[in-house]
């Protein structure tokens, strides 16, 4: 894989999940405590831009004779204790590779939830250690005072639920109907496939949803990662391309679910607000894979629509909206 860097210049990028390293890392956690200083010297490089932090505010080492010296004496020092490895997650890119383990630190009962992160370098054809951190998570309300979004959901509620308080409106875009589109399981399907293989599905997922928005006089609004958000100034249009879009996924490795609402947004700079915003999420996220999803006001819009089959209400409760809410499955009509 190329990349781009600044103007005209590529630098390949050969990025790898690394089973190697993951054992590497995996198996020096193991042995930490019972074979102490041994498999530190086995590991960790011999070059003086080692540098290593611990738990501790002074345990910040430069160097392989600085980490290894204090190490030897923490070891004498330190009560028993075993470490379980929950997960371990490395890549390597060329002679470079860097991993991330989630373990826990236990003696007569758990003492610590720990995340450390380690960069390694191959000397001698050897994985050795540069960099080794290691971190306790503590809840950010702890630290700053107030609780911080934290992951990728909590941002995407947190856009839907109260994005008129983080966005300068500019204007009604008048009546459109909105569409949400959803890889399903997406993680794990990446994981399976591997890295690689995934990044060529989405930009080829991605190019399809262009192509197909714009076959069918749509917009698109924003891609998100696995999914976009889709406007259509025509409710069948929105249908039309939603059906389209199940169908050129058809021989994917995923399904994708997608759902519609229809009603007046709110247009700031470069996206859209609004309760129907919200809504059209809201059905794509009830809806399962391989289904297109409608509410009940872009289904009494669209009325009777040749080669489109539109099923029976269904209710559904939608997260952040009081109530409950009819939609409607559309599928093709197949003779």
């Amino acid at each position: 894989m190329c990349r781009a860097i600044g103007a005209g210049r590529l630098v390949v990028v050969s990025v790898k999940r690394s089973p190697e390293l993951e054992a590497v890392v995996a198996r020096f956690l193991s042995d930490y405590v019972t074979k102490g200083l041994e498999v530190l010297k086995n590991i960790v490089s011999s070059d003086e831009s080692l540098r290593v932090l611990g738990f501790d505010s002074g345990e910040w080492w430069v160097g392989p004779e600085d980490f290894l010296t204090v190490r030897h004496a923490q070891i004498a020092e330190s009560p028993d204790f075993g470490v379980t490895i929950h997960s371990v997650e490395a890549f390597e890119d060329g002679a470079v590779g860097w991993a991330t383990v989630f373990h826990t630190l236990s003696g007569d009962d758990v003492l610590a939830e720990l995340r450390s992160t380690g960069v390694f370098r191959l000397e001698g054809g050897i994985w050795r250690m540069v960099q080794w951190h290691n971190s306790v998570p503590v809840p950010n309300q702890q630290v700053f005072g107030t609780d911080l979004t934290t992951t990728l959901s909590d941002l995407v509620d947190s856009v839907l639920d109260d994005g008129d308080s983080i966005a300068t409106p500019v204007g009604s875009e008048g009546t459109l109907t909105l569409v949400f589109t959803d890889i399903v399981d997406s993680t794990a399907i990446a994981e399976r496939i591997g890295d690689t293989q995934w990044s060529s599905l989405v930009v080829s997922h991605e190019t399809a949803i262009r192509d197909v928005t714009g076959t069918n006089g749509g917009t698109v609004v924003k891609m998100l990662g696995d999914g976009s958000l889709l406007s259509f100034a025509s409710a069948r249009s929105a249908v039309r391309a939603a059906l389209s879009l199940l169908q050129a996924s058809s021989d994917e490795p995923f399904e994708m679910r997608i759902g519609m609402h229809t009603g007046e947004v709110i247009r700031t700079q470069d996206d859209l607000l609004g309760i129907t915003v919200n809504k059209a999420a809201r059905i794509a996220s009830a809806t399962d894979g391989g289904v297109v999803s409608i509410s009940s006001t872009t289904r009494d819009l669209i009325g009777t629509m040749s080669g489109v089959v539109v099923g029976e209400p269904r209710s559904v409760a939608l997260k952040g909206l009081s109530g409950t809410h009819q939609i409607h499955t559309v599928t093709p009509l197949t003779s």
